[in-house]
Formats: structure tokens, sequence, C-alpha cells
């Protein structure tokens, strides 16, 4: 077997095994610390606080936006993208047709994705550069959070150049630029539950946890 038919096959299934099990790892580890030291938040859970807050944070419409005009439109738009594109990507969707699942449903337009990957991407190198020239950010930042920053773009990278054939006149990445594809997708899934990429799954936990607390004093959520 060689390594495109290992990261087409059991590598794909592996990282999506890795990614899921892996989250509810930190779900349910995310509940068993919480029910120790928060236990107040429990007692007064509430549906309505968690409704506000997810509104308020989900869509652009809190205080953050006022306070950074630039960044924080920027990482809405950079999350947006980053769920959009691969669930709703023609190809992707194919790819689950063909599986033995045979799931389907409709892709947005690949014009549409195609623009969606070039913001993802410039949104994604001005993030890095701000890493590096803002020094407050830079003292706060580590190796790890530049490796992720890259694993993360890498994957849009490389399908952008895969779907429109950049890069094939040269020898090496055109040959194997749908490997580069596969392989940083699947490194970015099975990283997703073991670093700080796991906002991804823990922000509604901790945002509503955060939501219900203030509620409960009377702050703003």
């Amino acid at each position: 077997m060689d390594l495109y038919t290992l990261a087409e096959g059991p590598l794909l299934w592996v990282s999506f095994l890795v990614f899921i099990l892996g989250s509810i790892f930190r779900i349910v580890l995310f509940f068993a610390v919480s029910l120790k030291r928060d236990r107040v938040i429990y007692q007064h859970f509430s549906w309505k606080y968690l409704f506000l807050t997810f509104c308020r944070w989900i869509l652009p419409i809190n205080r953050d936006i006022l306070k950074n005009p630039v960044f924080a439109p920027l990482a809405y738009i950079f999350h947006f993208c980053l769920i959009v594109v691969p669930i709703w990507f023609a190809g992707h969707i194919t790819l689950w047709e063909e599986s033995r699942f045979e799931w389907s449903w409709t892709p947005i337009p690949d014009t549409m994705a195609d623009w969606m990957t070039l913001i993802f991407l410039i949104i994604a190198l001005f993030l890095f550069l701000r890493r590096i020239l803002s020094p407050g950010i830079r003292f706060l930042s580590t190796f790890s959070d530049y490796l992720l920053l890259v694993i993360t773009a890498l994957p849009f990278l490389s399908g952008y150049f895969v779907t429109h054939g950049t890069l094939d006149s040269v020898a090496f990445l055109g040959d194997n630029m749908q490997l580069i594809h596969m392989l940083s997708a699947e490194a970015m899934l099975i990283l997703i539950p073991f670093t700080k990429l796991s906002h991804f799954v823990l922000f509604f936990f901790s945002r509503g946890s955060t939501a219900i607390e203030f509620g409960r004093r009377e702050y703003p959520v």
C-alpha cells in the first residue's frame, strides 16, 4: 500500500475517528472538571442566557466588535470560511456520496468556494504576520501557535492548487499536491482535540458556562 492509498483510505478514517472520539473526550473532561469547580453554574442553568450569548457571539453583535473593529470582523470571516468551505465544497460532497455512507447535501457554487478560500488564506497570512509584527502578541505566541496556523491554512492552500492545477508544471508539487492536501487536512483533524484548535469544539461549552455565570450575577452576557 503506497502513501497515497493510505492517505485516502485508512488514514482518513483514523483521522475522523481520532477527531470524533478525541472531541467527545474533551467535552466529557470539560464537564467533569466544571462539575467539581463550577457546580453553581449547573444550579443556575438557564436556556435564556445560553441563547443570548450564542446570538451575540456567533453573530457579530457583541462588544468585541467595537473594541476590535478590524480584528474581530476578520476573525468572524476566518472561522466562517474555515467551517463552510470544507463542508459545502462540491468536491468534498462528491466523496461522501461515493463513500459507504452515500451522504449528500447541496454544495456552494465553486466560484464562491474559490473566493472564500482566497479570503481565508489572506486572513490567515494577516494573522500570521500579526503574531510576528505585534510585540504584545509575539510575546505571548509560542511555536505551536505559528505551526497550528500553518497546518490550518495548508489544506486550503493545497486544495486551491489541486482544483486549479496551479502548480502542475512543478514536478514534485504537481505530482504530490493531492497528497499534501489530504495529509494536511488529516493532520488538522487529529490535532483539533489535543491542541488550542479544540476551541472549535469547546467554544460553545465554555462560552455557555460563562454566560450562565454572568447572567446569574446580572452582568451582560
